[in-house]
């Protein structure tokens, strides 16, 4: 076994990218852990040079676009290779050509698999461990048959962590009801219908909304369909999130229902701030909040109406859930307990000898099967079956330009014929 410097272990991270939530889930996890080096592998360069400066002022070596041959080098000196998993084509790319490198693998999954992308059971399977971002992926299929093999295999450790070191606005009891959402205003993150659910509220009020300008027209047409013209007032994207929240009370968090997310940084960072979510019964939302205690888990239009009716009428009660959402999240969300808790998975995958994994076999080794790997119904692309594809929610996540869809690995591998098929006809049908 060879450690990296002074003994300590190396633990060489293989990611798509170091930006958004997973740069600040790998700066966090780094300046918690003193116990080992870390080098992060990027495999495409950064959209923004500071999220790698970061890395580098925390003390991990950076590495972008390695040629496969250094690439093969930086894996092989690795105690741990640790996998940042979501279903981005380069990654999949990248491990297809792996398949004859002895390594230890753990697995960080950041992406719930409970929906699309689905967790590749047999690409985890490959793995020494596999740790889940939320505790709600356990509900997932693929991991369910891992757990019921191996689930020694299987962990559980948020990638959410920083809060602490946020400054905690002070906040009054005679405040009025400020409200706002923080996030994406993409239909596959936020909810489609989300207006609906003030449709049945008394209250005058406006919600701010903070994130890119996607879909505001819609939104839009959805307040006025319910006689509430001025129900939203939008900010566009904000650089300065902590200052945004501090200016709100009430975070009305309604996402998708079959959205892809697990940690919810924006969610976590609310709380921290004492602001009080109201959030659906979605499964990554009810793993962070407690109902009636750090927030509001709700249903439909009647239950928001009664909740922001309760707020508004006892002002103490709405200060203390604040101030409780605070403490769970700026206690239990930490640097130090998250390496932590890594350092127990890095010692037990330890005990395992370095190994080849047949990664082409788990995923395939041409483009369009990478794809499929992830897609919880593949038989809809192989038979076409476009209409299914596209019934219900989901369908806005497979519509998207990214996050691993058809239309970001067509433009990964424009010449493969299936994936320019594919994307042609969905977008087609999409169109009709």
């Amino acid at each position: 076994m060879s450690h990296g410097q002074e003994g300590r272990l190396n633990i060489v991270h293989l990611t798509a990218h170091v930006g958004g939530g997973i740069g600040k889930a790998l700066s966090s996890l780094i300046a918690g852990d003193q116990g080992s080096t870390h080098h992060v592998v990027c495999l495409e360069q950064p959209e923004k040079p500071q999220s790698v400066t970061q890395l580098q002022q925390l003390g991990a070596e950076v590495t972008v676009c390695p040629e496969p041959a250094m690439l093969a080098h930086i894996l092989g000196q690795a105690d741990i290779v640790q996998l940042e998993w979501w279903n981005h084509p380069a990654t999949l790319q990248c491990l297809a050509g792996l398949d004859h490198l002895p390594l230890r693998l753990l697995s960080w999954c950041h992406v719930s698999g409970l929906f699309n992308p689905v967790l590749p059971q047999q690409l985890l399977s490959l793995c020494d461990k596999v740790v889940l971002t939320s505790p709600c992926s356990l509900q997932a299929a693929s991991i369910a048959s891992l757990q019921a093999v191996r689930p020694a295999q299987l962990a559980v450790i948020s990638s959410g962590s920083g809060f602490a070191e946020q400054p905690l606005p002070v906040r009054r009891a005679d405040e009025p009801l400020q409200l706002g959402y923080l996030g994406s205003l993409n239909f596959s993150k936020l909810h489609p219908r989300y207006v609906s659910y003030f449709s049945q509220v008394a209250l005058p009020l406006t919600i701010r909304m903070a994130g890119d300008v996607l879909n505001q027209q819609v939104l839009q047409q959805q307040a006025v369909a319910i006689g509430k013209p001025d129900l939203l007032q939008f900010e566009g994207f904000t650089a300065q999130p902590a200052r945004f929240l501090a200016s709100i009370n009430v975070l009305p968090y309604l996402l998708n229902p079959s959205h892809y997310g697990t940690a919810e940084n924006a969610l976590l960072e609310a709380m921290a701030m004492g602001v009080v979510p109201i959030v659906l019964a979605n499964p990554a939302e009810q793993a962070v909040v407690r109902h009636g205690e750090t927030g509001f888990v709700i249903d439909s239009a009647k239950e928001m109406a009664h909740t922001l009716q309760q707020l508004q009428q006892a002002p103490d009660w709405r200060l203390a859930i604040g101030q409780a959402a605070s403490v769970q999240v700026r206690e239990q969300f930490t640097s130090q307990a998250m390496a932590a808790a890594f350092a127990r998975c890095y010692q037990a995958v330890l005990q395992q000898d370095k190994q080849a994994r047949p990664f082409s076999q788990a995923i395939g080794s041409s483009p369009e099967q990478w794809f499929l790997s992830c897609q919880p119904h593949p038989q809809h692309f192989l038979q076409q079956q476009w209409p299914q594809l596209l019934a219900g929610d989901g369908r806005y996540a497979l519509l998207e330009k990214t996050k691993g869809s058809v239309f970001h690995f067509h433009d990964h591998f424009p010449h493969n014929p299936a994936l320019a098929d594919w994307s042609r006809a969905l977008a087609c049908c999409n169109d009709n």
